[in-house]
């Protein structure tokens, strides 16, 4: 059978996850955040950027020890080897959480597609499918040129977000007060609800470890790439909320569709389309890397042997793995069709009590709860193997132990399970969770 082709360095692994961290959640979070907090929505930036970087680093020490494309599911497997339902599991809530991920962002480039060009939203779906198809073919025609292409995007929508941090240093329209809180909320309590809402824009950095099995010298390149990545997202997301409460009040902000063009527009009102404009490029990036890195779960998963090794195939010409790459597409479009189609079609509606759900985002919220339970397991298993295999090599360690064990993973997990405390009350969430979980457990192939 084929290897995938080792293309990546240090620079582009970066990159990519510098890509798929910003991705499209900035241009929205932001505002949702700064509902919630107020002028001081920056305090929940940064607190939600101390889970992310103790998440960070747990990716980061188990990565210089299993370079997996299955990554997560590698992990919990070696920390707990009894468990092989478990690790599945992990690796499946990731793989769903990478192709709702690319659905949900190529409605989103849909939506500002449509805007941009005065099209109905009738032209919604075509044109997700469209682009959901373009990515597709371009992530089986190989990695160097999937990587190129998201640092491209990536240097584009991470010059829009340093647009509108300059309009709103040197441009700004209004003194806003950092120490000020949303006064319906106590401090801490809007802190905390801002956190978790904004978190979800730092997620991304947990797939650049299916990178492994394409990267040069993986074991000291992607742990390298992933504490770069959230570093500098960090530093970015830092200078925006600071930034972008000088162009809008919170009020404001938390009102906006699209806050980052309002925002700029204060300033500079022609930047509305062209902030518009690079929203296309971050959320093109963001479905690239959502494809990407699910297919190579994909991949990973299979060669592991826990599912289908159909999927572990290699094209020969491109060596890329092309039944992944189709399996992550045809599911992303599926998603698409059902999320849109479904509900009109059945004339079915999410009501519960007095909240009113769009399916799409029901799945997008169940993605993030996967993602975060993935998230727990990892951080155990990192903490777990220091205690089991405290001999074995490790290119990269977490700083601050206490005799040989991390602290940083176990404070990331009292912040997640807070985190999903305050931020995953609905039941319909939990039982659609559950449900993806159950089709995981249909999926699981014991190795043999």
């Amino acid at each position: 059978m084929s290897e995938l082709k080792r293309e990546l360095g240090l620079g582009y692994a970066t990159l990519f996850g510098v890509g798929l961290i910003l991705g499209a959640g900035i241009y929205v979070l932001i505002g949702r955040a700064a509902a919630m907090v107020g002028d001081a929505v920056w305090t929940s930036v940064a607190f939600s950027a101390v889970i992310a970087l103790a998440t960070a680093f747990s990716y980061a020490e188990l990565s210089s020890m299993f370079p997996s494309a299955a990554s997560t599911h590698t992990y919990v497997r070696e920390a707990f080897p009894q468990r092989s339902l478990l690790a599945l599991l992990s690796g499946w809530m990731l793989f769903f959480g990478g192709v709702a991920g690319a659905a949900t962002a190529s409605l989103g480039f849909a939506g500002y597609f449509c805007r941009l060009l005065n099209l109905g939203e009738t032209w919604f779906v075509p044109v997700s499918i469209a682009l959901l198809t373009l990515l597709s073919f371009i992530n089986w025609w190989g990695i160097r040129e999937s990587a190129m292409l998201s640092a491209v995007f990536t240097f584009i929508e991470a010059g829009g977000l340093i647009l509108v941090s300059a309009l709103g240093l040197f441009f700004y329209v209004r003194e806003p007060n950092y120490y000020q809180f949303n006064p319906r909320a106590d401090p801490l309590t809007a802190m905390m609800v801002g956190a978790a809402i904004f978190y979800f824009a730092y997620t991304g950095f947990e797939y650049q470890p299916t990178l492994s099995e394409e990267t040069k010298d993986p074991e000291k390149v992607i742990p390298k790439s992933i504490i770069l990545a959230v570093a500098v997202t960090t530093a970015i997301y830092l200078l925006v909320s600071v930034s972008v409460v000088r162009l809008m009040s919170w009020e404001e902000l938390g009102s906006s569709s699209a806050p980052m063009a309002d925002a700029a527009a204060r300033a500079w009102p022609q930047s509305f389309h062209l902030l518009m404009a690079i929203a296309l490029f971050a959320t093109t990036n963001t479905v690239l890397g959502f494809l990407v890195s699910s297919s190579r779960l994909a991949y990973g998963l299979a060669k592991e042997g826990v599912i289908w090794r159909g999927l572990a195939r290699v094209d020969e010409w491109r060596r890329t793995p092309h039944v992944s790459a189709f399996l992550s597409g045809t599911t992303a479009i599926a998603v698409v069709l059902l999320t849109e189609y479904l509900p009109s079609a059945t004339g079915w509606r999410l009501a519960f009590g007095d909240r009113e759900y769009e399916l799409i985002d029901l799945v997008g919220k169940t993605s993030s709860l996967a993602v975060l339970l993935a998230f727990i397991l990892v951080n155990a298993a990192v903490v777990y193997l220091r205690i089991r295999k405290h001999s074995n090599v490790r290119y990269f360690k977490i700083p601050l132990n206490v005799k040989n064990i991390p602290l940083l993973p176990i404070l990331a997990n009292v912040l997640i399970v807070l985190f999903i405390a305050l931020s995953f009350n609905d039941w319909i969430v939990w039982l659609s969770t559950v449900s993806v979980v159950a089709l995981g457990v249909a999926l699981h192939k014991k190795r043999g």
